[in-house]
């Protein structure tokens, strides 16, 4: 697991040119560090004391309440910076199971999204087609449902 997270921090700075493990608090090391925990946390599967061990192992002072911040300030970062949409999607075509992060990406866009949003959401998402489960194609009237 830190192999991976080691891959994916390097591809972030590679990405952005900004070195996520300085000690600096400016705001694009702030926005680049909270896009790695955001990764390490739904890529990984990292508890936040493991992201904090991990920010320790690289010398960047970091405690996991520092990685819950951050992970949270992830989506305010995303509506600012147009830029760390680009760099989310650069550094998760460069790791393996890119589903996996685009249903994290979805689901934290869901948790920050106006519930008078989430209806027109659901109209949007009832459109799409869906996976064959046990080789049968699910019907779409089972599915809808009335919110």
């Amino acid at each position: 697991m830190n192999r991976e997270a080691n891959k994916i921090a390097e591809h972030i700075i590679d990405i952005s040119g900004v070195d996520v493990f300085e000690n600096c608090r400016k705001r694009k090391f702030v926005e680049m560090r909270s896009l790695l925990t955001f990764m390490l946390r739904h890529h990984c599967n990292m508890k936040f004391t493991d992201i904090r061990d991990f920010y320790k192992l690289n010398g960047k002072s970091y405690d996991h309440a520092t990685a819950i911040y951050s992970l949270r300030a992830f989506e305010m970062h995303r509506r600012y910076n147009p830029l760390l949409d680009k760099y989310f999607d650069i550094a998760l075509l460069r790791v393996r199971n890119k589903a996996k992060l685009r249903r994290a990406l979805l689901n934290h866009i869901i948790d920050y999204t106006k519930s008078k949003d989430l209806k027109r959401l659901l109209k949007i998402v009832d459109t799409l087609p869906l996976k064959q489960l046990d080789g049968k194609e699910q019907k779409q009237k089972k599915r809808d449902t009335l919110v």
